[in-house]
C-alpha cells in the first residue's frame, strides 16, 4: 500500500505515531513489535523475561536469531508494515 499526499510536509518519524497508523489501516489486528532500523530498537520478548536479546547480535553468531522469527513463533505476528521515510517496521498479530 503506498499512500500519497500533496503539499510539502515532513512526515513523522515517531515510532507511536507509526503504530496508531497502521493498526488504524489494519484495524482490529495490533502491535506485536516493531524493529527501528537505524537504533535497532525494538520491543524484546526476551528482555522482558530478562533474558538476553538475540536479535542484536552479528549475523554469524551461533545465537543470533532475527527479530521477525522470534515475533513469528513467540507472538504470532502476520504482518509486517514498513515505513520507509522512517526506516520502520511495525509488526501486527
Amino acid at each position: 500500500m503506498n499512500l500519497d499526499g500533496a503539499g510539502s510536509y515532513q512526515p513523522t518519524q515517531i515510532p507511536a505515531d507509526l503504530r496508531n497508523a497502521a493498526e488504524t489501516m489494519f484495524y482490529p489486528m495490533k502491535m506485536a513489535g516493531y524493529w527501528d532500523e537505524p537504533t535497532t530498537d525494538h520491543l524484546c520478548p526476551q528482555a522482558k523475561l530478562h533474558r538476553p536479546c538475540p536479535h542484536t547480535l552479528p549475523r554469524g553468531d551461533a545465537g543470533y536469531v532475527p527479530y521477525l522469527t522470534t515475533l513469528e513463533r513467540d507472538l504470532d505476528a502476520v504482518l509486517d508494515v514498513y515505513f520507509p521515510h522512517a526506516r520502520l517496521h511495525v509488526y501486527l498479530t
